[in-house]
């Protein structure tokens, strides 16, 4: 099972800062049975912090760290996928859950 330092160590290490320019946006990271944290991505920098953010514009239910790789991963695809199975639930700003894909590259 993934600890909260490799989840962030994974998403800092994905992070595209040019797909995230003139974008801001808080959002609600909750992997049941494991970990909540958040991100905050501003103009192009990323910060992610272990709890709950006190007003996300966007919150991400995973069932599994696993399906949070695949969301993040870039993979448009996967994503949808994820979401379509119940996988992954959103709450809030759906548009913004759409940017992931440029702001997060896949894994090499």
């Amino acid at each position: 099972m993934a600890s909260f330092d490799e989840l962030k160590e994974q998403l800092e290490g994905s992070f595209v800062p040019e797909g995230s320019k003139d974008l801001e946006a808080s959002i609600q990271i909750n992997i049941e049975g494991l970990t909540n944290f958040f991100i905050e991505i501003n103009d192009g920098s990323l910060n992610v912090e272990e709890g709950d953010h006190s007003d996300p514009k966007l919150t991400l239910t995973f069932d599994s760290p696993e399906t949070m790789e695949q969301v993040f991963s870039g993979d448009q695809a996967a994503a949808m996928q994820a979401f379509m199975t119940g996988k992954v639930k959103f709450a809030g700003d759906m548009a913004l859950g759409q940017k992931l894909g440029s702001v997060f590259k896949p894994p090499e």
